[in-house]
């Protein structure tokens, strides 16, 4: 039992249990002891009281109501003295004043002196002729018995003093008369030495069951903790073995304890957060990587275009005012690319941490309207349409909607032809089941876009193989940007296409909903 015990570490659950399960039996059995020997303790000294009142009902009542005075008194205790006599029972006689005036010892001394082969046994000898508990005479404080015999009606009870031998005895008070008046005391007594160490045999008892429980007790707790307890060492094996290379590891449930399932499942639950959380972080890490390398190859080509033209000019070319402006308008022109791509990626950075901008009520058809103008003059020789529906108000940032139909447009342009193109622009509302959308669509008569494209048109510095060249100044980055105003909006964007046959941008949007407050994102 021992080594079991040492295998159990003191600040482990199981060791709690264990140790809180034994506080709970020892208390448990504290009380019942107790109990037990309290009413033993109560039961044993009622009996003899009973006793001795036994002895004193032996005397007819006609005998002791015949005593009125302190002569009939003395005349009749050796009688009384006689007839309540027995075993380890002491009788004696008290008057009205307090004073024993008559007692049993004498007589025992007389019976024991006069029969050499008086029964000691009777008297419980211990073996060497002296009394295990000598009987005698105790004696109470004279004052305590003038006030029991002032005492009106019938005594009862019994009282605990010591005898002159320093044993404890049992002793009742009986009045001896008619009733209305008292001619003196009857004290019978006994030795409580016999019920002391029935008492005390009993305490030993109940240390030795006590002790005969708890290491059964404990023995039986330990086995039933590890077996109730052995799920959760399962799931703490588990747990262990679980690392980076096994987030997709479960722990088992339906155990059989409700508490255990529970914390498997939450644990579970957290596992599969963590895994897709994971899996997302290493997304993240990889799309920065391919960003920080996109991104130093857009910035390197007119970085190595201004630097080759500074050259030029350093070797004398700015002698030659001819290449000089040649210069110059190239530097300016891929100042103005680089400046154009610094300033969409800090947009995006500010659309992707959800920087506070002002939204307000904004008619979708009358922003169409407003920025037109601009759009021809992006469209050249293309054909730009219009079907707009009036009165369709959605929640936005009128700038942000204004380069979202310029970078779609402008999308549109790229893949399609000068001479032939076509681009539509639209505003509808429609139904969808219980919901109603804003819908913005922008279309075209373009090359298309290939269906393995499709989900990676929206991705940052992305070109379709078709559009490769930066004839047309772009980066890439057109798209992203849309797609990360129409999100801040709380819409939708999508993309449908068929090579060769154009491409179509839908944007799904709330329509305005009147509230009190003026709406910032």
């Amino acid at each position: 039992m021992k080594s079991k015990f040492n295998m159990i570490k003191t600040q482990s659950l199981q060791w709690k249990l264990l140790s809180r399960f034994f506080l709970i039996l020892m208390f448990l059995l504290l009380i019942m002891e107790s109990y037990q020997y309290i009413t033993m303790k109560k039961y044993l000294y009622k009996s003899n009281e009973e006793v001795l009142e036994y002895r004193f009902r032996n005397v007819p009542i006609s005998d002791t109501k015949n005593i009125q005075t302190s002569k009939d008194l003395i005349e009749n205790s050796s009688m009384l003295i006689e007839k309540m006599l027995d075993g380890n029972i002491s009788v004696s006689v008290i008057d009205n004043n307090g004073n024993i005036i008559a007692s049993d010892s004498k007589s025992k001394d007389l019976e024991m002196h006069k029969n050499p082969n008086y029964n000691l046994d009777k008297h419980e000898s211990d073996g060497d002729n002296k009394l295990r508990y000598p009987i005698s005479i105790p004696k109470l404080p004279q004052d305590l018995y003038i006030k029991q015999i002032r005492k009106n009606g019938n005594l009862d009870g019994y009282i605990l003093a010591r005898d002159e031998n320093k044993n404890l005895q049992i002793i009742i008070l009986r009045k001896l008369g008619n009733g209305n008046s008292s001619a003196g005391l009857i004290q019978l007594s006994t030795p409580a030495g016999p019920i002391e160490d029935i008492l005390l045999k009993q305490i030993y008892t109940y240390i030795g069951a006590s002790i005969l429980v708890l290491i059964v007790g404990a023995l039986l707790g330990l086995t039933i903790f590890k077996y109730t307890l052995k799920p959760l060492h399962n799931v703490t094996n588990t747990v262990k073995k679980i690392n980076v290379d096994e987030l997709n590891t479960r722990l088992p449930l339906e155990t059989g304890q409700i508490e255990i399932d529970t914390l498997s499942k939450a644990f579970n639950d957290m596992l599969q957060r963590i895994e897709i959380f994971f899996e997302q972080e290493q997304y993240i890490k990889e799309k920065m990587r391919q960003f920080i390398s996109d991104a130093s190859h857009e910035l390197r080509t007119p970085l190595t275009s201004i630097h080759g033209f500074v050259e030029v000019l350093l070797r004398g070319a700015a002698k030659d005012e001819k290449k000089l402006n040649l210069a110059l308008n190239s530097i300016l022109i891929e100042s103005e690319r680089l400046t154009k791509l610094v300033n969409d990626l800090l947009l995006l950075t500010r659309l992707e941490r959800k920087v506070p901008v002002e939204m307000k009520k904004e008619n979708i058809s009358h922003i169409v309207e407003e920025v037109y103008p601009q759009l021809q003059i992006l469209a050249k020789e293309r054909k730009l349409l219009l079907q707009l529906e009036d009165n369709l108000f959605i929640t936005g940032n009128r700038n942000q909607f204004k380069q979202v139909i310029f970078n779609l447009v402008q999308n549109a342009v790229h893949h399609t032809n000068e001479k032939n193109g076509v681009i539509n622009i639209s505003t509808s509302l429609i139904q969808e089941s219980k919901n109603k959308f804003i819908v913005l669509k922008i279309s075209d008569n373009g090359t298309g876009i290939p269906k393995e494209q499709l989900n990676s048109i929206f991705d940052r510095f992305f070109r379709s193989e078709s559009h490769r060249s930066r004839k047309h100044g772009g980066y890439g980055l057109g798209l992203s940007i849309v797609k990360s105003i129409i999100e801040a909006h709380d819409g939708k964007i999508e993309v449908v296409s068929d090579l060769g046959l154009g491409a179509a941008f839908i944007i799904y949007l709330k329509p305005f909903v009147e509230t009190n407050d003026k709406k910032t994102r």
